[in-house]
């Protein structure tokens, strides 16, 4: 197991977890995708304490069953309701139950003093639970839910969240589910990419997947970051 390179000059954008990361581990709001039945996501309003692209994002995740996949997205803020979507990153790891830290590519900008509507999109059967904050903090809340619509929940407990912006730093291209590690979850996640001709598994970027994307990932992976 190897520690991928980190994000360099962050800055916090928000920050609602308590000290050690605290947050409240028994309840939360529930997040599913549209194969289990009736979907739900999650969205809380913030206003952005400093400005950059996202790189960093963690919280507090409780997987219930089937998949783990979803999509962290950001909106405008239209008086006081979702608005257009700023920016989206697809997370396909398998984060543990707990706090999970995901790292960001730098391209969905957030600038201070702005409110935006942050949160998750599940995909497919997705099944978990989105931890409550530690503070008792309360925000405006939307839901999608139902036939997909939104429905407003005004000053709901909100979840746990940080959000890190800034420079992007060193990148680590076998670190394929973004956790920040090298280890033996982004060897197999490359094997399923590889035999399902997705071309995440373009390793060189030739634009066919074949056997150097193979040897070029193993030599990355080995070499670690």
């Amino acid at each position: 197991m190897v520690a991928a390179s980190g994000a360099s000059a962050q800055s916090t954008a928000y920050d609602n977890l308590g000290p050690g990361n605290a947050f409240e581990a028994g309840t939360g709001m529930i997040v599913r995708g549209p194969d289990v039945g009736t979907p739900w996501a999650a969205f809380f309003d913030i206003t952005a304490e400093a400005s950059g692209g996202i790189v960093e994002v963690s919280f507090p995740l409780a997987h219930s069953n089937q998949n783990n996949q979803f999509w962290f997205q950001v909106y405008q803020d239209d008086f006081g309701q979702i608005g257009a979507l700023v920016g989206e990153h697809e997370v396909t790891g398998d984060p543990a139950n707990g706090l999970s830290t995901f790292q960001f590519d730098g391209s969905i900008n957030l600038d201070q003093g702005t409110t935006y509507w942050i949160g998750i999109m599940p995909a497919m059967d997705s099944n978990g639970t989105w931890r409550r904050n530690s503070f008792g903090e309360t925000k405006n809340r939307w839901a999608w839910r139902g036939p997909g619509t939104w429905t407003l929940f005004a000053n709901s407990n909100m979840s746990g969240l940080r959000i890190m912006v800034g420079a992007t730093g060193p990148t680590c291209p076998p670190d394929l589910n973004g956790d920040g590690v090298v280890d033996a979850d982004d060897f197999f996640l490359f094997l399923q990419l590889f035999a399902a001709g997705d071309m995440r598994a373009d390793f060189n970027n030739d634009g066919v997947i074949d056997a150097d994307d193979f040897f070029s990932f193993l030599n990355a992976f080995a070499a670690g970051c």
